[in-house]
């Protein structure tokens, strides 16, 4: 039996769809779960936050595929060691645990230092584990475009081998047939500075997109203005400086060992998913694509910091 945690996130979602056609024996587990609706797969409820409500989607559970939970930095961390517990209780043999690549104590990106904890806390239960660092999303570019067709930046020249939510729900989906194992980076097969993927997905959408560069008073100021509270304007700030810092490279040939396949380039991706991008009229809330999950506004704003 095979548990999948954050069931109504997209990379969770898609990655039970890979293991139902593989006639996986599967189980789902979200907050909400009438709104996680796959044919033939059930879904419990259970929160992070209320580990009582863990026992039921763990027990008998062979593989648990434990995804970040949504929540602020430091408290994510705990959330995670509730289901990692659960796990333990359940005596789980399999944690596949998605974590984040630069997870470490002297991150710049504040969910980055969460994941570092994370991991200790999981190693701390003695399961059997893997861990799946993945790099900052492709998908998160689109999120960053205000309805002028600007996205503000820090600028500056490092690069991230940046990959797929869908790439990550087929690692996902691999890791659960593999067993435990080290860390792993899961990334894209190419190295692009953010000036880069602004200028593919500009290219790729037709839309004529600009990148503006600002500098970090700059951009907090414009956080403020917007209602961002101060914690997701440092997930903002922190994002563009950790790959700025190298933190997002290099490229891993872990992807390609684990899926066997190449992930998909940039190039490619917003190729495919720009198409269906349409643009809110407030300048400051972020676009609606239904390429792979509605964003709008605050969603699109926690989506573009949560990794899920």
């Amino acid at each position: 039996m095979i548990l999948i945690t954050g069931a109504s996130g997209r990379v969770a979602r898609r990655a039970a769809e890979l293991l139902a056609g593989r006639g996986v024996p599967l189980r789902l587990m979200s907050r909400r779960p009438d709104r996680v609706k796959i044919p033939g797969i059930p879904t419990l409820a259970g929160d992070f936050g209320l580990p009582h409500t863990l026992a039921a989607a763990f027990a008998g559970v062979d593989v648990a595929c434990i995804i970040s939970a949504g929540g602020r930095p430091g408290e994510r961390a705990l959330l995670h060691r509730n289901a990692f517990e659960a796990a333990a209780r359940a005596a789980v043999r399999h944690v596949i645990y998605l974590s984040l690549k630069g997870a470490s104590p002297v991150s710049l990106y504040p969910f980055c230092r969460d994941h570092h904890v994370s991991e200790g806390y999981l190693a701390d239960t003695g399961l059997a584990h893997t861990i799946l660092r993945i790099a900052f999303y492709q998908d998160m570019f689109f999120d960053k475009i205000d309805a002028n067709g600007v996205i503000r930046t820090l600028g500056g020249i490092g690069r991230g081998a940046f990959i797929s939510r869908e790439d990550v729900a087929w690692a996902v989906a691999a890791a659960v047939e593999q067993e435990p194992g080290r860390a792993q980076d899961i990334t894209g097969p190419q190295l692009l500075g953010v000036g880069d993927m602004i200028r593919l997905l500009s290219v790729n959408s037709g839309l004529g997109l600009r990148e503006e560069s600002e500098g970090i008073a700059d951009m907090r100021a414009r956080l403020n203005r917007a209602g961002r509270p101060t914690w997701l304007q440092d997930l903002e700030i922190g994002w563009f400086q950790a790959i700025d810092a190298g933190e997002q490279s290099p490229v891993s040939p872990d992807f390609a060992n684990l899926v066997g396949r190449r992930a998909e380039t940039a190039q490619s991706y917003f190729a495919a998913s720009a198409a269906r991008l349409r643009f809110t009229g407030n300048a400051e809330t972020a676009p609606v694509m239904s390429a792979r999950g509605a964003i709008s506004g605050e969603v699109a704003a926690a989506s573009s910091t949560t990794g899920l």
